[in-house]
């Protein structure tokens, strides 16, 4: 995979996030905020703190900073994969999301 073919999957990965987490706004009544600077997506949960994925192109990763600590995804398969225990992306993102909120949040298609 390409620099480019990479960076063109980290972004589209950075809009479903953000189209995720807007819906949670509006289902669960949320109190969240995103913002986008380049590869990094922060998004800050009012009294839970933050969520930061960011893209590490020299080694073709999408990291996932959280409470519960470092995530690191390759791209394998057709899908992000977390690098230790191999869980997709969306439905770990989503573990991790309604671990940290306190809220059962629904899967992220």
């Amino acid at each position: 995979m390409t620099d480019t073919e990479f960076q063109a999957l980290v972004d589209s990965t950075l809009v479903q996030v953000e189209e995720y987490i807007e819906s949670l706004v509006d289902a669960l009544d949320l109190d969240a905020d995103s913002s986008r600077s380049g590869n990094v997506l922060t998004l800050d949960f009012e009294d839970h703190g933050k969520m930061i994925l960011n893209s590490q192109v020299a080694n073709h990763e999408l990291w996932l900073a959280a409470r519960a600590g470092g995530f690191h995804y390759v791209h394998k398969n057709g899908q992000w994969q977390d690098t230790k225990t191999a869980k997709p992306f969306p439905a770990h993102f989503v573990e991790l999301l309604s671990g940290q909120i306190g809220v059962t949040c629904p899967p992220m298609v």
